[in-house]
């Protein structure tokens, strides 16, 4: 879907009156996971879950929005080089969940983001591997991203766009495998060369599924 700068704000308002009605949540999610993640994921996230957030950071450019997205470093862990959102865990210290998110966002790249940027949130997400209940944060941006990152938390940082997603050439198949050494395939993105699967590939299919209603 292409957007000019004339209903920009407009598109900004839309999306934030659907982001504030009914989402898709796990038929958006289920489209971009695999049935392995389906038949392990509870239809209720545990309380036992560790709260976390991410941000989604929307910026106009040109006639489409981008994004941008972290390679997390190569470590000795379930998320290790896995695309991702900016984001992290909440701290016992945070006022709520989106002050994680803003938190980590300038923690990890180095954008600070107004709280008043902020325009909703998606269906809350649940990651067993980590036994994680992550909330992904929208906001809008609206300035240039200067990046300053932190290289423990990031290997790189990726600008994906929704135009890049909607295109079904970027619409693959990845193999990946569990700690146990099963191997499954998931849907996934194909954005400039990285694979982006996994929780943040299922929060994008929700995202674009909002996406499509503004038509």
């Amino acid at each position: 879907m292409k957007y000019t700068q004339g209903i920009i704000h407009d598109w900004e308002n839309k999306l934030k009156d659907l982001l504030d009605s009914e989402l898709p949540g796990r038929f958006a999610h289920d489209l971009m996971s695999s049935q392995h993640r389906q038949d392990v994921t509870p239809i209720k996230i545990p309380t036992t879950a560790r709260k976390a957030a991410v941000l989604i950071l929307l910026k106009e450019s040109g006639d489409t929005w981008m994004f941008p997205l972290i390679k997390r470093p190569s470590y000795d862990g379930v998320h290790s080089g896995q695309m991702a959102f900016p984001g992290g865990k909440m701290d016992d210290t945070d006022e709520d969940i989106i002050y994680t998110a803003l938190r980590e966002c300038e923690e990890e790249v180095g954008i600070k983001v107004d709280r008043s940027q902020v325009i909703g949130r998606l269906s809350d997400l649940y990651i067993p591997p980590s036994n994680m209940h992550v909330v992904p944060v929208v906001a809008t941006y609206h300035e240039k991203f200067d990046y300053t990152i932190d290289e423990y938390e990031v290997d790189q940082v990726v600008e994906a766009t929704i135009d890049q997603l909607q295109d079904p050439d970027n619409h693959t198949e990845y193999k990946f495998k569990t700690p146990k050494g099963q191997i499954y395939k998931t849907p996934s993105f194909e954005v400039d060369g990285h694979t982006v699967w996994g929780a943040t590939a299922m929060m994008l299919s929700e995202l674009l599924m909002i996406i499509e209603k503004l038509d």
